[in-house]
């Protein structure tokens, strides 16, 4: 089942629970991903970055996730995630893509806002809809020892601005969130959040959910985020599974075995996220 992400993510903030939001790389995480939430009768979101289209061809995986999503038996969202210019959005949208972020945090404001507006214009006029980030979610999703950026967190007397002036349909903020691994203590910010919660009907997305301790994730919830984003936090372990489900002895598995075993690591992953964000069991009929 083909959604817009804006829909599942009002609907998670109207009951207090979040949507997961997972990498769908490749063909063994997004069926893993889609197993996940069909188990657990839980709304999903999958999408890749420009950061990663490199390795893995923007032309191809997005069609492959949209015709995974429309074959879905639980609401499945197709998303550009950290979409960085308008040509990138609407290249992706002539794909089928029906939910893109523009990332403009790095931009002064006025221009963010600019930005921001010039896209959610055409997305719009072609029934797409649109995520901004306000502030700046800084870390990196890549190796540990490369040298990552400081967050700067959302101001709250800008929200109500922002979103008045873009008509943007939901909005990542900045809270102590931050992506790739926490390096040092963590400092969410639940404040901060029931803050921008209590100003707008937005519903508030946070990148850079690995690494917390599983107790804080209910708490963010129940704040009033409706969608998280995870990366690292289902890759790191990927090397240690696939060794222990292949073994020491076989020294060449077929690759068929391996992409079998992948599914099965992306499927326990995300039922796993999906329990700890409270989703699952929102779908009718579950």
């Amino acid at each position: 089942m083909y959604v817009k992400l804006v829909d599942i993510q009002k609907e998670a903030a109207k009951n207090r629970y979040a949507i997961p939001f997972v990498l769908g790389g490749n063909l063994e995480m997004a069926c893993g991903a889609i197993e996940a939430a069909e188990e657990c009768g839980s709304p999903i979101g999958l999408g890749v970055a420009p950061e990663v289209f490199s390795k893995i061809p923007v032309d191809y995986v997005f069609p492959m996730l949209i015709e995974m999503a429309k074959r879905s038996k639980v609401p499945t969202a197709v998303h550009l995630d950290h979409g960085k210019s308008i040509e990138q959005i609407k290249h992706v949208i002539g794909l089928g893509v029906n939910s893109v972020m523009f990332d403009g945090s790095y931009l002064p404001y006025e221009e963010n806002v600019k930005r921001t507006k010039e896209i959610v214009d055409y997305a719009h006029a072609r029934g797409v809809c649109v995520e901004a980030e306000l502030g700046y979610v800084g870390g990196s999703a890549v190796r540990i020892d490369h040298p990552v950026p400081e967050g700067r967190k959302t101001d709250p007397e800008t929200v109500v601005d922002f979103v008045e002036k873009t008509k943007v349909d939901s909005l990542a903020i900045s809270f102590g969130n931050v992506h790739g691994i926490y390096r040092g203590k963590s400092e969410i910010d639940l404040e901060l959040v029931k803050k921008i919660v209590a100003i707008t009907d937005t519903p508030l997305v946070m990148h850079g959910g690995s690494g917390l301790k599983d107790e804080i994730y209910p708490a963010i919830v129940e704040a009033g985020i409706s969608n998280i984003h995870f990366y690292s936090a289902t890759v790191r372990e990927v090397w240690g599974y696939l060794h222990d489900r292949v073994g020491a002895d076989d020294k060449e598995p077929p690759y068929h075995e391996l992409s079998g075993y992948m599914q099965e690591y992306f499927r326990e992953k995300t039922k796993y996220l999906i329990r700890l964000l409270g989703s699952a069991g929102r779908v009718d009929g579950k």
